[in-house]
């Protein structure tokens, strides 16, 4: 076995038990939710009891709450004769979450790991109730004139505590990988919205049932007259319309969804109603009995927003390639689940004058799929402005960008003819390095600065010269010397100077205000300013004094 089974036990540290010590955590949690289930009923079977007016012991109170914890496990009885199988949902309901408690005890105890445990503890639960319901069905007490079918007894028991303890193993062991990485996304998704659809439509019923109470108060303010005087008998009927609230929720929801219930020959639905004997129970006498008014028809726009609620849920879980798939799964499952209530919820009622107790399951099933699982196929298929793929796709790297063109001439010339503001220059010392491109003062200056260096620098090597020929006139114009070589050098460096500082006229970089420093830089590159600045300061660069050293005479 693959080590990805197995999961941590609940206490660190710990390892899981083996041998005795697994048997006695297996019947522990097997005899446990047993034992609980039935010690749950027998405080309501005594009250009940109680509230009739009748004698109680400790073995009668547990005799009696034998048939209550088959009824609790939907296994048919039968009473003095006569068939019942409307038997209540709210037991059942308990039984289903006991099991489900001991099914994670036990599972977290064992190790939580499916392959070993799960097995084991759901055998032992589902093996355990329906060996207990066969032995209840054969000690029911002649008395009561109430019977079970073993076989049913043994089917119902293990039926019921088997779902609980389905959900309590996979609640801590989870499915293996191998099992998990073959069910697509949709389809866990779909079963989502199936559950998201079934509570719903359980809300719908449940409101429904409370507009009939509200309506037909006067009806079971009657009945609750009738059937309970006092106040005990006033508290077990309360108990045991409890006990069938939800096979009334059920019926709520049927009557919302269109077919409708129907109670011996009574039968309420949004198009129609058809009286019956009235009745003494408290949720019967609240049944419809006039013919419901046009507007009621709007109740079925209900269903229809279910449906709608549960397509928002798988548009927004999956992207469109795979709504429809889990559309479908989601109308399937609901469409089962309805038809599995409404069979819970009805049956034979002891062939009285309230026999059957009918939710038309032939009836829900296709209203369920036209209701909720056309709204869900279309409100799944309908395509907003974000899907879910388009995050995915939004991961992958965006295309490279082209680059930014260069700015136009024309955006150039803009520039040049706008108002500059000119600032004063401050006045730099040769020794000063400039934190900023030189201004026109700045180059005119530094010009100036060269001349007289490179004049002081002639005049000392004359000085210098031991025996200085007399440079008359026309020697001097006889042939150049490097006196003019240097002028015409500085006449150069002097229209590159000038040249420079006509480009820099039109320039933003040495007059604008600071917040212009970005822009300054562009028009300094398109310009060519700073080429022409740096030619100039190299050509006026001064030039060592040995390099302008003429040869010597004589």
């Amino acid at each position: 076995m693959s080590a990805v089974d197995d999961r941590t036990p609940s206490a660190p540290g710990v390892s899981p038990p083996e041998g005795l010590d697994r048997l006695r955590v297996v019947l522990a949690a097997a005899m446990g939710t047993v034992l609980m289930s039935y010690a749950v009923l027998v405080p309501a079977v005594g009250l009940i009891v109680l509230s009739a007016g009748g004698g109680l012991s400790v073995d009668s109170a547990f005799a009696a709450a034998i048939p209550l914890w088959l009824a609790a496990h939907q296994i048919p009885l039968a009473l003095g004769g006569q068939p019942l199988s409307v038997l209540p949902l709210l037991p059942t309901v308990a039984v289903v979450g006991i099991a489900q408690l001991g099914a994670r005890w036990s599972a977290r105890k064992l190790g939580g790991r499916f392959r070993m445990d799960a097995g084991p503890v759901l055998a032992s639960i589902a093996g355990a109730h329906a060996a207990v319901a066969v032995l209840g069905s054969a000690l029911l007490p002649r008395a009561t004139e109430v019977a079970a079918a073993p076989w049913a007894a043994m089917l119902g028991g293990a039926l019921i505590a088997g779902i609980g303890a389905v959900i309590g193993v996979l609640r801590v062991c989870g499915l293996p990988p191998e099992w998990s990485q073959h069910i697509p996304d949709w389809g866990r998704v779909g079963a989502r919205g199936a559950a998201v659809a079934i509570v719903a439509l359980l809300g719908v019923g449940a409101l429904m049932v409370l507009v009939a109470l509200i309506i037909g108060a006067p009806s079971v303010a009657t009945a609750y007259r009738a059937v309970a005087p006092d106040f005990g008998a006033g508290v077990g009927v309360t108990l045991l319309a409890l006990a069938y609230l939800p096979n009334a929720v059920v019926g709520g929801m049927a009557w919302a969804l269109g077919p409708g219930v129907a109670v011996g020959p009574a039968a309420a639905s949004p198009f129609a109603a058809f009286p019956g004997a009235p009745s003494e129970f408290p949720l019967l006498a609240a049944l419809p009995t006039a013919t419901p008014p046009e507007w009621a028809l709007v109740v079925l726009l209900l269903p229809v927003g279910v449906g709608a609620l549960a397509g928002l849920t798988l548009r927004r879980a999956l992207p469109m390639s795979a709504r429809l798939p889990a559309a479908g799964v989601t109308a399937v499952l609901t469409a089962v689940a309805v038809g599995v209530l409404a069979e819970l919820a009805g049956g034979r009622l002891a062939a009285g004058a309230f026999d059957p107790v009918q939710v038309p399951v032939g009836l829900v099933v296709p209203a369920a799929l036209l209701l909720v699982g056309v709204p869900t196929l279309v409100a799944a298929s309908l395509q907003g402005r974000s899907e879910p793929g388009d995050e995915d796709e939004s991961d992958e790297p965006a295309p490279p960008t082209e680059p930014t063109p260069p700015t136009p001439p024309v955006r150039q010339a803009w520039r040049r003819l706008r108002p500059v503001r000119r600032r004063p220059a401050p006045e730099a010392t040769p020794d000063d390095q400039p934190s900023r491109p030189l201004t026109v003062a700045d180059l005119v200056a530094q010009k100036e600065r060269q001349r007289a260096a490179a004049a002081e620098a002639a005049r000392a090597d004359d000085d210098d010269d031991d025996d200085p020929p007399p440079a008359s006139e026309g020697e001097v114009g006889d042939g150049p010397s490097r006196l003019d070589d240097d002028d015409e050098a500085d006449d150069h460096d002097d229209d590159l100077v000038d040249d420079a500082a006509d480009d820099a006229a039109y320039d933003d970089t040495a007059y604008d205000d600071d917040d212009d420093d970005d822009d300054d830089d562009d028009d300094d590159t398109d310009d060519g300013v700073g080429e022409d600045v740096d030619d100039t300061a190299e050509v006026g660069r001064p030039t060592p004094p040995s390099s302008r050293r003429g040869p010597r005479r004589g």
